[in-house]
């Protein structure tokens, strides 16, 4: 059965209009949103990323929704706020439509969706004003792939040193009101990794006006690459600072996608990609246990020990499990295959995942029958998983027969025509159940929680 990546997009951004929607009509207290990042006035070429940061009051989670010139969908997330904060970042195609771009950004509890807007040009040369001595160029946000840029603060920037570490300097982020270089360098003589974890990656040391000790007025992002084969099993890579002061390495996490992990600082020095070797603790019986700082009371700790103890899944390297954090397609593959302990029969390779780290585990899935992908020979790695795609793989994984009969949920309705037989084999075989209010929301995103109980549950079918 193969999932149409198209019909995906279109119920996405269906939902995600209907989100907007839902929250113009929202009771509570009053939302506010203010943006930071693009500015009306920053120009981008095709193939730039785009960084969008801002404020908000009295909410948990925006919706973010951009329009080309052209009012196609350029791109949407659904980012959550953060210490008053929210930010996101998305990289417009090579074949970008030019023009004025739309921002409309919702929330739970505002009472209109917000619209803000930036620009799109192939041309490199700022607009000016006409003839007759009018005032000085708006600045332009830079971007520079050579690991040095002069960046003007009202513009902010992105530089990058090739395609190993980048960093994104929003609008206002750079204090001050002059120019200042920004700069990315390799470092050959790093400081020394502590025990217990390996370094992925280079080191890499970024500065302001020369000075790699740095404080910004507001977040940038910073993104680095690794090299997967450095990564072993049950690892996470996580990008780590070094702390002059202290003299050591301190954790930041990061989101990772493919060989790249990103994570927002408020400040410069050396940073790294690091992967903590785990060092499981043997429990009873041979078995495996890590301690997690987070799973304390949670509903799913007795499921999540079980696949720790099994190998299939493991914890951050600060010691949490982030387990109502959502998950990926890879990321789910790769427990699906640990768990039942599939094998590569030379599966496939996605147009998507040749360099992803999770590459193996997706076409050992792939080769046992797990998952066939999307219509255009593509997999989606970093795209979160929804429900009913879960229940598709993990029902081939278990092979479970298929059940008789419709599932009889409130939003049955809503079931993806090729995930009905799934949703229902998975829910009437007690893997799978819905929610309090008789829903089973197919389209949601699944949570790390619910992707190691619906794989426990499974197992012991």
């Amino acid at each position: 059965m193969v999932f149409s990546r198209k019909l995906f997009r279109a119920l996405l951004v269906s939902v995600f209009c209907l989100l907007l929607m839902e929250v113009a009509f929202a009771e509570g207290d009053e939302a506010s949103i203010s943006l930071d990042s693009p500015s009306s006035s920053q120009s981008y070429k095709p193939g730039d990323n785009v960084q969008i940061s801002g404020k908000a009051q009295n909410t948990n989670q925006v919706a973010i929704l951009v329009r080309n010139a052209g009012g196609g969908i350029a791109y949407a997330a659904q980012p959550p706020v953060e210490n008053g904060a929210f930010s996101t970042e998305f990289q417009l195609n090579d074949d970008a439509v030019e023009g004025q771009y739309t921002i409309k950004i919702g929330a739970e509890g505002l009472a209109v969706p917000v619209d803000f807007t930036f620009k799109v040009s192939k041309s490199d040369t700022p607009s000016s004003g006409g003839g007759g001595g009018g005032g000085a160029a708006t600045p332009q946000a830079v971007a520079s792939t050579t690991g040095t840029a002069t960046v003007a603060p009202a513009a902010g920037g992105t530089i990058s040193l090739g395609n190993e570490a980048t960093v994104v300097v929003p609008a206002g982020a750079l204090t001050g009101a002059s120019k200042v270089e920004v700069k990315v360098q390799k470092i050959t003589s790093p400081p020394a990794v502590p025990a217990g974890f390996r370094l992925a990656g280079s080191v890499y040391e970024f500065s302001v006006g020369g000075e790699s000790s740095y404080s910004f007025a507001k977040d940038v992002t910073i993104r680095l690459s690794f090299d997967p084969n450095l990564i072993g099993a049950g690892e996470t890579p996580a990008i780590g600072y070094y702390d002059e002061t202290l003299g050591q390495w301190v954790n930041l996490g990061g989101t990772v996608s493919g060989n790249t992990v990103t994570v927002q600082v408020n400040h410069f020095t050396k940073f790294a990609v690091l992967a903590a070797v785990r060092e499981a603790e043997t429990g009873p019986a041979g078995t495996t246990a890590a301690t997690l700082k987070d799973l304390t009371g949670h509903w799913a700790l007795s499921n999540i020990n079980k696949l720790v103890a099994l190998g299939a899944i493991d914890g951050y390297p600060d010691g949490s499990f982030k387990p109502d954090n959502t998950i990926t397609r890879a990321e789910f593959a790769t427990v699906l295959v640990k768990a039942f302990q599939l094998e590569n029969k030379g599966g496939k390779v996605f147009a998507d995942t040749a360099a992803h780290w999770a590459k193996d585990y997706i076409a050992a899935a792939a080769a046992n029958g797990v998952v066939n992908g999307y219509e255009d020979n593509t997999f989606g790695p970093d795209d979160l998983i929804t429900r009913e795609q879960m229940a598709v793989m993990v029902v081939k994984a278990a092979k479970l027969a298929p059940a008789t009969g419709q599932s009889q949920f409130a939003d049955s309705g809503s079931i993806s025509g090729w995930a009905g037989e799934a949703i229902a084999t998975a829910t009437g075989n007690g893997i799978m159940k819905g929610y309090p209010d008789n829903t089973v929301r197919p389209l949601g995103s699944a949570t790390r929680a619910e992707a190691v109980t619906v794989i426990v549950n499974a197992l012991n079918k």
